[in-house]
Protein backbone atom coordinates (compact mmCIF):
# COMPACT_ATOMS: atom_id res chain seq x y z
CA UNK A 1 0.00 0.00 0.00
CA UNK A 2 1.28 3.20 -0.74
CA UNK A 3 2.37 5.23 1.97
CA UNK A 4 0.56 9.14 1.36
CA UNK A 5 2.65 10.87 3.80
CA UNK A 6 6.28 11.51 5.05
CA UNK A 7 6.79 11.91 8.75
CA UNK A 8 10.24 14.03 9.84
CA UNK A 9 11.19 14.79 13.23
CA UNK A 10 13.18 17.74 14.07
CA UNK A 11 14.68 18.87 17.22
CA UNK A 12 11.91 16.97 18.67
CA UNK A 13 11.27 13.17 20.16
CA UNK A 14 9.74 10.73 18.16
CA UNK A 15 5.99 9.96 19.13
CA UNK A 16 3.78 7.02 17.64
CA UNK A 17 0.47 8.68 18.86
CA UNK A 18 1.80 11.84 16.55
CA UNK A 19 2.16 9.65 13.62
CA UNK A 20 -1.45 7.85 14.32
CA UNK A 21 -3.15 10.87 13.84
CA UNK A 22 -1.19 12.73 11.24
CA UNK A 23 -1.61 9.07 8.74
CA UNK A 24 -5.40 9.05 9.53
CA UNK A 25 -5.81 12.41 8.56
CA UNK A 26 -3.37 12.66 5.64
CA UNK A 27 -5.29 9.33 4.13
CA UNK A 28 -8.62 11.24 4.91
CA UNK A 29 -7.83 13.67 2.67
CA UNK A 30 -6.45 12.07 -0.09
CA UNK A 31 -9.49 9.65 -0.12
CA UNK A 32 -11.69 12.80 -0.01
CA UNK A 33 -9.72 14.96 -3.20
CA UNK A 34 -9.23 11.23 -4.92
CA UNK A 35 -5.52 11.15 -4.73
CA UNK A 36 -5.40 7.88 -3.85
CA UNK A 37 -4.41 6.48 -6.53
CA UNK A 38 -2.35 9.13 -7.56
CA UNK A 39 1.75 9.00 -7.10
CA UNK A 40 1.73 12.02 -4.73
CA UNK A 41 2.34 11.95 -1.14
CA UNK A 42 3.06 14.93 1.57
CA UNK A 43 6.55 15.81 3.49
CA UNK A 44 5.17 16.38 7.21
CA UNK A 45 7.72 17.94 9.61
CA UNK A 46 7.29 18.17 13.11
CA UNK A 47 9.64 20.58 15.61
CA UNK A 48 10.01 22.78 18.22
CA UNK A 49 8.94 26.69 18.06
CA UNK A 50 12.60 27.91 17.62
CA UNK A 51 13.07 25.80 14.32
CA UNK A 52 9.88 26.84 12.86
CA UNK A 53 10.61 30.35 13.67
CA UNK A 54 14.22 29.83 11.56
CA UNK A 55 12.09 27.91 8.74
CA UNK A 56 9.65 30.71 8.78
CA UNK A 57 12.32 33.81 8.63
CA UNK A 58 14.30 31.96 5.68
CA UNK A 59 11.40 31.17 3.26
CA UNK A 60 8.87 33.82 4.36
CA UNK A 61 11.03 36.52 5.69
CA UNK A 62 8.95 36.22 8.65
CA UNK A 63 10.87 36.54 11.87
CA UNK A 64 8.78 34.80 14.60
CA UNK A 65 7.11 32.00 15.32
CA UNK A 66 3.87 30.16 14.28
CA UNK A 67 2.12 27.06 14.69
CA UNK A 68 1.80 25.29 10.64
CA UNK A 69 3.81 26.29 7.28
CA UNK A 70 2.55 24.91 4.01
CA UNK A 71 4.72 24.92 0.57
CA UNK A 72 3.13 23.96 -2.14
CA UNK A 73 4.76 22.53 -5.16
CA UNK A 74 1.99 22.61 -7.92
CA UNK A 75 -0.02 25.60 -8.48
CA UNK A 76 -3.83 24.42 -8.49
CA UNK A 77 -4.90 23.64 -12.25
CA UNK A 78 -1.86 21.35 -12.43
CA UNK A 79 -3.47 19.38 -9.12
CA UNK A 80 -6.58 19.07 -11.21
CA UNK A 81 -4.79 17.67 -13.92
CA UNK A 82 -3.08 15.23 -12.37
CA UNK A 83 -6.61 14.06 -10.44
CA UNK A 84 -7.96 14.15 -13.64
CA UNK A 85 -5.24 11.81 -15.37
CA UNK A 86 -4.68 9.10 -12.63
CA UNK A 87 -4.76 6.52 -14.96
CA UNK A 88 -1.84 8.12 -16.90
CA UNK A 89 0.38 8.65 -13.55
CA UNK A 90 3.76 6.77 -13.56
CA UNK A 91 5.54 4.68 -10.90
CA UNK A 92 7.89 7.39 -9.47
CA UNK A 93 6.60 8.95 -6.68
CA UNK A 94 6.06 13.26 -6.70
CA UNK A 95 5.85 15.12 -3.43
CA UNK A 96 2.48 17.43 -3.15
CA UNK A 97 4.07 19.84 -1.19
CA UNK A 98 6.27 20.13 2.43
CA UNK A 99 4.45 21.51 5.81
CA UNK A 100 5.85 22.22 8.85
CA UNK A 101 4.50 21.91 12.34
CA UNK A 102 4.98 23.09 15.92
CA UNK A 103 4.32 20.65 18.22
CA UNK A 104 4.77 23.15 21.02
CA UNK A 105 2.81 25.66 19.72
CA UNK A 106 -0.07 22.76 18.60
CA UNK A 107 -0.01 21.92 23.06
CA UNK A 108 -0.59 25.48 23.95
CA UNK A 109 -3.59 26.06 21.25
CA UNK A 110 -5.18 22.59 22.38
CA UNK A 111 -5.25 24.19 26.00
CA UNK A 112 -6.14 27.72 24.81
CA UNK A 113 -8.89 26.59 22.43
CA UNK A 114 -10.59 23.96 25.01
CA UNK A 115 -9.99 20.86 22.86
CA UNK A 116 -7.72 17.58 22.73
CA UNK A 117 -4.07 17.75 21.50
CA UNK A 118 -5.61 14.94 18.54
CA UNK A 119 -8.34 17.29 17.65
CA UNK A 120 -5.50 20.49 17.23
CA UNK A 121 -3.27 18.58 15.31
CA UNK A 122 -5.33 16.99 13.08
CA UNK A 123 -6.81 20.57 12.06
CA UNK A 124 -2.87 21.65 11.39
CA UNK A 125 -2.28 18.72 8.95
CA UNK A 126 -5.64 19.32 7.16
CA UNK A 127 -5.04 23.09 7.43
CA UNK A 128 -1.79 22.45 5.66
CA UNK A 129 -2.69 19.97 3.28
CA UNK A 130 -5.70 22.33 1.97
CA UNK A 131 -2.89 24.90 1.55
CA UNK A 132 -0.62 22.23 -0.78
CA UNK A 133 -3.98 21.58 -2.42
CA UNK A 134 -3.95 25.61 -3.49
CA UNK A 135 -6.58 26.82 -0.74
CA UNK A 136 -6.53 29.64 0.95
CA UNK A 137 -8.23 32.51 3.32
CA UNK A 138 -7.18 35.72 2.68
CA UNK A 139 -11.25 36.29 0.41
CA UNK A 140 -14.27 35.65 2.47
CA UNK A 141 -15.71 33.02 -0.43
CA UNK A 142 -11.88 31.42 -0.27
CA UNK A 143 -12.31 31.12 3.34
CA UNK A 144 -15.55 30.14 3.41
CA UNK A 145 -14.56 27.23 1.08
CA UNK A 146 -11.70 26.49 3.06
CA UNK A 147 -12.75 25.71 6.03
CA UNK A 148 -15.97 24.35 4.91
CA UNK A 149 -13.54 21.16 3.15
CA UNK A 150 -11.24 21.06 6.66
CA UNK A 151 -14.80 20.94 8.74
CA UNK A 152 -15.63 17.66 6.11
CA UNK A 153 -12.54 16.14 6.83
CA UNK A 154 -12.53 16.62 10.14
CA UNK A 155 -16.31 15.27 10.83
CA UNK A 156 -15.74 12.25 8.51
CA UNK A 157 -12.55 11.21 11.17
CA UNK A 158 -15.19 11.52 14.26
CA UNK A 159 -12.92 14.05 15.55
CA UNK A 160 -14.53 16.87 17.39
CA UNK A 161 -13.49 19.79 19.35
CA UNK A 162 -14.47 18.60 22.71
CA UNK A 163 -11.45 16.22 24.77
CA UNK A 164 -14.34 13.86 25.41
CA UNK A 165 -17.30 13.28 25.13
CA UNK A 166 -18.13 13.76 28.93
CA UNK A 167 -16.97 17.08 29.61
CA UNK A 168 -19.37 19.12 31.37
CA UNK A 169 -21.61 22.04 29.97
CA UNK A 170 -19.88 24.22 33.01
CA UNK A 171 -16.87 23.48 31.05
CA UNK A 172 -18.11 24.52 27.84
CA UNK A 173 -19.51 27.34 28.90
CA UNK A 174 -15.67 28.76 30.34
CA UNK A 175 -14.46 27.72 26.98
CA UNK A 176 -16.94 29.82 25.28
CA UNK A 177 -16.61 33.01 28.32
CA UNK A 178 -12.79 32.38 27.59
CA UNK A 179 -12.69 33.10 23.80
CA UNK A 180 -15.14 35.53 24.00
CA UNK A 181 -13.02 37.39 26.69
CA UNK A 182 -10.20 36.97 23.82
CA UNK A 183 -12.09 38.76 21.52
CA UNK A 184 -13.09 41.94 23.47
CA UNK A 185 -9.37 42.00 24.28
CA UNK A 186 -8.68 43.43 20.31
CA UNK A 187 -10.83 46.29 21.47
CA UNK A 188 -10.06 49.08 23.80
CA UNK A 189 -12.75 49.60 26.85
CA UNK A 190 -11.69 52.90 28.01
CA UNK A 191 -8.94 55.45 27.08
CA UNK A 192 -6.53 54.36 29.08
CA UNK A 193 -6.33 50.83 27.53
CA UNK A 194 -5.91 52.71 24.18
CA UNK A 195 -2.91 54.35 25.34
CA UNK A 196 -1.56 51.12 27.05
CA UNK A 197 -2.20 49.08 23.65
CA UNK A 198 -1.00 51.77 21.64
CA UNK A 199 2.38 51.57 24.10
CA UNK A 200 2.37 48.30 23.83
CA UNK A 201 2.77 48.17 20.10
CA UNK A 202 5.26 50.74 19.94
CA UNK A 203 6.92 48.20 22.58
CA UNK A 204 6.34 45.29 19.89
CA UNK A 205 8.03 46.57 17.14
CA UNK A 206 10.90 48.17 18.35
CA UNK A 207 11.15 44.65 20.37
CA UNK A 208 10.83 42.21 17.46
CA UNK A 209 11.41 44.78 13.87
CA UNK A 210 15.31 44.95 12.72
CA UNK A 211 14.62 47.92 10.83
CA UNK A 212 12.54 50.32 13.00
CA UNK A 213 15.88 50.11 15.90
CA UNK A 214 18.04 51.04 12.83
CA UNK A 215 15.62 54.09 12.23
CA UNK A 216 15.66 54.76 16.16
CA UNK A 217 19.15 54.91 16.22
CA UNK A 218 19.32 57.07 13.47
CA UNK A 219 16.79 59.27 14.94
CA UNK A 220 18.80 59.67 17.93
CA UNK A 221 22.10 60.49 16.11
CA UNK A 222 20.42 63.20 13.57
CA UNK A 223 18.92 64.75 16.57
CA UNK A 224 22.66 65.15 18.08
CA UNK A 225 23.78 66.62 14.99
CA UNK A 226 21.26 68.96 14.28
CA UNK A 227 22.83 70.36 17.42
CA UNK A 228 25.40 71.44 15.07
CA UNK A 229 23.21 73.63 13.11
CA UNK A 230 21.27 76.84 13.66
CA UNK A 231 17.59 75.80 13.22
CA UNK A 232 15.13 78.11 13.48
CA UNK A 233 11.77 76.84 15.25
CA UNK A 234 10.04 75.87 11.38
CA UNK A 235 12.80 74.38 10.58
CA UNK A 236 13.40 72.43 13.69
CA UNK A 237 9.73 71.51 13.43
CA UNK A 238 10.22 70.03 9.67
CA UNK A 239 13.14 68.13 11.13
CA UNK A 240 11.45 66.66 13.90
CA UNK A 241 8.23 65.87 11.63
CA UNK A 242 10.26 64.25 9.18
CA UNK A 243 11.88 61.83 11.79
CA UNK A 244 8.38 61.12 13.05
CA UNK A 245 6.88 59.84 9.82
CA UNK A 246 9.63 57.42 8.71
CA UNK A 247 8.86 55.71 12.27
CA UNK A 248 5.01 56.02 11.19
CA UNK A 249 5.98 54.35 7.69
CA UNK A 250 8.06 51.38 8.80
CA UNK A 251 5.30 51.19 12.10
CA UNK A 252 2.44 51.21 9.09
CA UNK A 253 4.38 48.39 6.91
CA UNK A 254 4.71 46.03 10.46
CA UNK A 255 1.28 46.08 10.75
CA UNK A 256 0.92 45.69 7.14
CA UNK A 257 3.02 42.40 7.63
CA UNK A 258 1.27 41.02 10.48
CA UNK A 259 -1.98 41.40 9.05
CA UNK A 260 -1.38 39.47 5.91
CA UNK A 261 0.95 36.84 7.56
CA UNK A 262 -2.32 35.99 9.87
CA UNK A 263 -4.66 35.04 6.82
CA UNK A 264 -1.88 34.06 4.80
CA UNK A 265 0.53 30.92 5.41
CA UNK A 266 1.40 30.80 1.37
CA UNK A 267 2.53 33.15 -1.49
CA UNK A 268 -0.23 34.87 -2.64
CA UNK A 269 -0.27 37.60 -5.31
CA UNK A 270 -2.18 39.66 -3.43
CA UNK A 271 -0.21 39.19 -0.06
CA UNK A 272 2.66 40.16 -2.45
CA UNK A 273 0.93 43.40 -3.25
CA UNK A 274 0.09 44.54 0.13
CA UNK A 275 3.32 44.14 1.40
CA UNK A 276 5.29 45.91 -1.68
CA UNK A 277 2.97 48.92 -1.04
CA UNK A 278 3.10 48.83 2.87
CA UNK A 279 7.41 48.72 2.11
CA UNK A 280 6.71 51.54 -0.92
CA UNK A 281 5.36 53.84 1.54
CA UNK A 282 8.67 53.63 3.62
CA UNK A 283 11.03 54.12 0.65
CA UNK A 284 8.68 57.45 -0.30
CA UNK A 285 9.34 58.52 3.80
CA UNK A 286 13.20 58.13 3.25
CA UNK A 287 13.17 59.95 0.15
CA UNK A 288 10.97 62.42 1.67
CA UNK A 289 14.02 62.72 4.05
CA UNK A 290 16.56 62.99 2.28
CA UNK A 291 15.14 66.07 0.57
CA UNK A 292 14.39 67.91 3.91
CA UNK A 293 17.73 67.14 5.04
CA UNK A 294 19.01 68.91 1.82
CA UNK A 295 16.97 71.96 2.08
CA UNK A 296 17.71 71.87 5.94
CA UNK A 297 21.33 71.52 6.10
CA UNK A 298 23.18 72.21 2.40
CA UNK A 299 23.86 75.87 2.98
CA UNK A 300 24.67 75.33 6.82
CA UNK A 301 26.93 72.47 6.61
CA UNK A 302 30.08 75.23 5.70
CA UNK A 303 29.88 76.63 8.93
CA UNK A 304 29.66 73.59 11.10
CA UNK A 305 32.80 74.38 13.40
CA UNK A 306 32.29 76.91 15.78
CA UNK A 307 28.74 77.55 15.75
CA UNK A 308 28.36 74.38 17.08
CA UNK A 309 29.37 76.04 20.42
CA UNK A 310 27.19 79.04 19.57
CA UNK A 311 24.11 77.10 18.70
CA UNK A 312 23.79 75.34 21.91
CA UNK A 313 23.93 78.42 24.05
CA UNK A 314 21.41 80.54 22.35
CA UNK A 315 19.11 77.37 21.67
CA UNK A 316 17.89 76.17 25.08
CA UNK A 317 14.89 75.33 23.61
CA UNK A 318 16.60 72.98 20.79
CA UNK A 319 18.75 71.95 23.08
CA UNK A 320 15.89 70.57 25.95
CA UNK A 321 13.77 69.16 23.11
CA UNK A 322 16.48 67.36 21.55
CA UNK A 323 17.33 66.02 24.95
CA UNK A 324 13.61 64.95 25.74
CA UNK A 325 13.97 63.24 22.32
CA UNK A 326 17.01 61.11 23.05
CA UNK A 327 15.51 60.27 26.74
CA UNK A 328 12.47 58.81 25.40
CA UNK A 329 14.18 56.61 22.81
CA UNK A 330 16.45 55.35 25.76
CA UNK A 331 13.85 54.42 27.84
CA UNK A 332 11.69 53.00 24.64
CA UNK A 333 15.11 50.56 23.88
CA UNK A 334 15.33 49.93 27.74
CA UNK A 335 11.63 48.51 28.21
CA UNK A 336 12.33 46.67 24.73
CA UNK A 337 15.20 45.04 26.26
CA UNK A 338 13.02 43.94 29.46
CA UNK A 339 10.27 42.56 27.09
CA UNK A 340 12.33 40.43 25.33
CA UNK A 341 13.59 38.34 28.65
CA UNK A 342 17.07 38.12 27.21
CA UNK A 343 18.73 39.78 30.18
CA UNK A 344 19.70 39.28 33.72
CA UNK A 345 19.17 43.12 35.14
CA UNK A 346 16.06 43.83 32.87
CA UNK A 347 13.26 40.90 32.43
CA UNK A 348 9.55 40.44 32.84
CA UNK A 349 10.30 40.64 36.13
CA UNK A 350 11.97 44.02 36.13
CA UNK A 351 10.84 46.67 33.63
CA UNK A 352 11.56 50.50 33.97
CA UNK A 353 8.75 52.83 33.91
CA UNK A 354 8.68 54.98 30.85
CA UNK A 355 6.32 57.56 32.85
CA UNK A 356 8.84 57.98 35.45
CA UNK A 357 12.17 58.69 33.32
CA UNK A 358 10.19 60.79 31.11
CA UNK A 359 9.31 62.75 34.46
CA UNK A 360 12.52 62.86 35.79
CA UNK A 361 14.05 63.76 32.61
CA UNK A 362 11.54 66.69 32.29
CA UNK A 363 11.96 68.12 36.16
CA UNK A 364 16.25 68.26 35.95
CA UNK A 365 15.91 69.99 32.74
CA UNK A 366 13.49 72.48 34.64
CA UNK A 367 15.72 72.70 37.31
CA UNK A 368 19.21 73.24 34.90
CA UNK A 369 16.81 75.70 32.99
CA UNK A 370 15.96 77.67 36.28
CA UNK A 371 19.81 77.60 38.18
CA UNK A 372 20.95 80.28 35.52
CA UNK A 373 18.47 82.93 37.66
CA UNK A 374 17.42 82.22 41.13
CA UNK A 375 14.15 84.50 41.33
CA UNK A 376 11.30 83.24 43.77
CA UNK A 377 9.21 82.63 40.56
CA UNK A 378 12.05 80.11 39.15
CA UNK A 379 12.02 78.55 42.90
CA UNK A 380 7.84 78.05 42.76
CA UNK A 381 8.49 76.28 39.11
CA UNK A 382 11.24 73.99 40.34
CA UNK A 383 8.98 73.16 43.16
CA UNK A 384 5.66 72.44 41.45
CA UNK A 385 7.56 70.55 38.97
CA UNK A 386 9.09 68.20 41.55
CA UNK A 387 6.05 67.75 43.00
CA UNK A 388 4.14 66.79 40.16
CA UNK A 389 7.20 64.12 39.19
CA UNK A 390 6.85 62.48 42.41
CA UNK A 391 2.99 62.30 41.95
CA UNK A 392 3.82 60.61 38.45
CA UNK A 393 6.16 58.15 40.28
CA UNK A 394 4.02 57.69 43.36
CA UNK A 395 0.72 57.10 40.97
CA UNK A 396 2.96 54.11 38.89
CA UNK A 397 3.52 52.41 42.12
CA UNK A 398 -0.28 52.87 43.11
CA UNK A 399 -1.78 51.27 39.96
CA UNK A 400 0.70 47.98 40.54
CA UNK A 401 1.97 48.60 37.05
CA UNK A 402 5.61 48.48 38.54
CA UNK A 403 7.51 48.03 41.68
CA UNK A 404 9.24 50.82 43.81
CA UNK A 405 12.66 49.70 42.62
CA UNK A 406 11.54 49.75 39.31
CA UNK A 407 10.31 53.72 39.72
CA UNK A 408 13.95 54.79 41.39
CA UNK A 409 15.75 52.63 38.29
CA UNK A 410 13.51 54.48 36.25
CA UNK A 411 14.31 58.05 38.00
CA UNK A 412 18.01 57.57 38.04
CA UNK A 413 18.33 56.72 34.12
CA UNK A 414 15.72 60.08 33.16
CA UNK A 415 18.01 62.02 35.38
CA UNK A 416 21.42 60.84 34.50
CA UNK A 417 21.33 60.54 30.93
CA UNK A 418 20.16 65.01 30.98
CA UNK A 419 23.05 65.33 33.09
CA UNK A 420 25.30 63.71 30.86
CA UNK A 421 23.81 65.40 28.15
CA UNK A 422 23.76 69.11 29.41
CA UNK A 423 27.31 68.48 31.04
CA UNK A 424 28.78 67.73 27.69
CA UNK A 425 27.12 70.29 26.09
CA UNK A 426 28.22 73.04 28.72
CA UNK A 427 32.05 71.60 29.25
CA UNK A 428 32.30 72.07 25.10
CA UNK A 429 30.72 75.80 26.05
CA UNK A 430 33.30 76.37 28.50
CA UNK A 431 36.13 74.49 26.52
CA UNK A 432 35.48 77.18 23.65
CA UNK A 433 35.60 80.22 26.18
CA UNK A 434 39.10 79.23 27.39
Amino acid sequence: MKENCEIIYKNLEKKEKYENTIKQVVNECFEKENLTKSNLYISITLTNEQEIEKINKQYRNIDRATDVLSFPMFEKDELNEIINNNENINEQTDILGDIVISIPRVYEQAEEYGHSFERELAYMVVHGFYHLMGYDHIEDEDKKEMRKKEEYILEGLGIKRETSTEKSNKELENIEKKEKSKKNKTSNSNYLDAWKNAINGIIYATTTQKNIKIQLVLAVLVVIVSLFFDLNRAEFLCFIFTIILILLAEMFNTAVETVVDLYVDVYHPKAKIAKDVAAGGVVIASINAIIVAYFLFFDKISSIGISFIENIINSPVHLAFSVIVIVVVAIVTLIAMARTNKHKLLNHKFIPSGFTTLAFAINTIIWIATQSQRTTVNTIIITLSLVLTILVSASRIESKAHKLSEVIFSACVGIIIVLVLYGTAFEMVRLQIL
